[in-house]
């Protein structure tokens, strides 16, 4: 077959142009991605990727496939117009919030509750025996805990406390302690 355009022979073709000719005349495609200030994530809607390439490529796949008839691995990158908004996500707004859904009480061992604390950067306050420890957000102290359990051998004592009542359901504020005995 024959391109409609320049007349090459050519094996594919793009609503009857060869490939030159398309990428030609095919207008440049804009990205919009946003950025977080805080963590440096990139979003596409709600959707967080931690490498800009993954977040252009899931771009391309969910908007742009529908659009044209050529391969998303074939648009060249200088047909790709990207543009990055700065903003703050919602995991962030939630961690540098004041809001506190949970305290870990890290206490045991003194050795292995300042390696804890200093492997895991805390911010915290320290206490007599050990340190108190914020959390804005209980699933990721849960997802802590879960790692700190596979390392060490740890007791843990979990009380709650409600705080108040929203959208009808009660919220409580959870105090963990974590006591450290020694490493598996």
């Amino acid at each position: 077959m024959i391109c409609a355009r320049c007349g090459k022979e050519a094996k594919n073709f793009y609503e009857n142009l060869c490939f030159d000719c398309y990428v030609e005349r095919m207008k440049n495609i804009e990205i919009n991605l946003r950025v977080c200030k805080k963590c440096n994530r990139y979003y596409v809607g709600t959707k967080g990727f931690d490498e800009r390439e993954k977040a252009i490529d899931y771009y391309l796949r969910k908007f742009v496939s529908k659009r044209i008839s050529l391969e998303i691995d074939k648009i060249p990158k200088e047909k790709l117009d990207i543009y990055e908004k700065e903003f703050i996500c919602e995991n962030c707004k939630e961690r540098y919030s004041r809001k506190v859904e949970a305290v870990l009480q890290l206490r045991g061992e003194e050795k292995l509750v300042e390696e804890v604390f200093r492997r895991y950067l805390f911010l915290g306050r320290k206490v007599i025996s050990g340190y108190d420890i914020d959390f804005s957000s209980k699933e990721e102290l849960r997802n802590l805990i879960r790692e700190i359990k596979r390392k060490y051998f740890v007791e843990i004592k979990i009380t709650r406390k409600l705080v108040g009542i929203k959208d009808g359901k009660r919220k409580y504020k959870d105090t963990v302690l974590l006591k450290l005995y020694g490493k598996r």
